[in-house]
């Protein structure tokens, strides 16, 4: 049998290395979008600061080949963009305290809502439809939606502690949201609330899993998966949670350290983390993870 091992390897190679890539060259990736194929990445920059006005971010994009196309996509002053999300041609981003859109075709902003002094850590956002955005304000601790065609905004009711990422199913009308605990202490938990229900605020969601969470996304119609850091100081692994919205249970996956806004990209079924302390985008397939 052992001369066929070679044959057996070659014939299974292509699809291990499909399974999983990794793009580097990033300069601290916090969000990803998938957008034709390819992925747009949030970077912070050079400092690890996610406050700091220093207009060292960008807006990078990899192309449909796995390779980082471009460092800088928009030619815009960036500080320490974080959540991505697309709206037809536009590509909204969280920057601080403004809420940034670009025409991905012509590269031109087309969109700043300055939130200066009404919010402070912008965060992670989600569509709900065509001209309505849910965003988490992490040191404010609560949710907003805001109108991209008239540039309103509303406070979402319910306070979370260090909220992040945050989802919209409008299947169910819910806002999902993960937090990161008090000081950011990874006492964090899911929250969830119905969008169009003005008396419904933020209630924590029953069988969560408790956790220093970063991104949520939605696998299926009961399923929401979260990634988890562990930790802020020094971390070595990071983990992420499958939680059953029916069931009210959770499972684990253990994943590398520092995942932060995850992504899908449901045409390839595959699972985007961006490695925040280590520069890189993991494409990971969504089958190998067992999902």
């Amino acid at each position: 049998m052992k001369k066929y091992i070679p044959i057996l390897s070659l014939l299974v190679l292509p699809f291990i290395t499909q399974a999983q890539q990794t793009i580097t060259g990033l300069a601290l990736p916090e969000s990803v979008v998938a957008y034709k194929g390819g992925y747009f990445v949030s970077d912070i920059g050079v400092k690890l600061d996610p406050t700091a006005k220093d207009g060292d971010g960008a807006i990078s994009f990899v192309n449909s080949a796995g390779k980082l196309q471009e460092l800088k996509y928009f030619n815009d002053s960036l500080n320490a963009p974080k959540g991505l999300e697309i709206i037809g041609d536009i590509i909204y981003v969280a920057d601080i305290d403004h809420l940034k859109g670009y025409n991905i075709s012509t590269r031109q902003k087309v969109f700043d809502l300055n939130l200066e002094g009404k919010a402070v850590l912008l965060n992670d956002l989600s569509k709900v439809d065509d001209s309505l955005l849910v965003i988490t304000d992490s040191f404010k601790s609560h949710a907003l939606l805001i109108n991209v065609n008239t540039a309103s905004w509303t406070i979402l009711k319910g306070d979370m502690m260090v909220p992040n990422g945050i989802l919209y199913n409008a299947q169910r009308d819910e806002v999902y949201v993960c937090s990161m605990g008090a000081d950011l202490d990874g006492t964090g938990k899911l929250f969830s609330k119905k969008l169009h229900d003005d008396n419904a605020a933020f209630e924590p969601m029953e069988g969560s899993p408790i956790g220093l969470f970063d991104g949520i996304v939605q696998l299926d119609d009961h399923r929401l998966l979260v990634s988890d850091w562990i930790t802020i100081k020094d971390p070595v692994k990071g983990n992420l949670y499958v939680y059953d919205l029916d069931k009210k249970q959770y499972t684990k996956i253990e994943t590398k350290r520092s995942p932060a806004d995850i992504a899908l990209d449901v045409k390839k079924h595959d699972l985007l983390i961006p490695q925040l302390l280590d520069n890189r985008l993991e494409i990971v397939s969504l089958k190998k993870l067992g999902l």
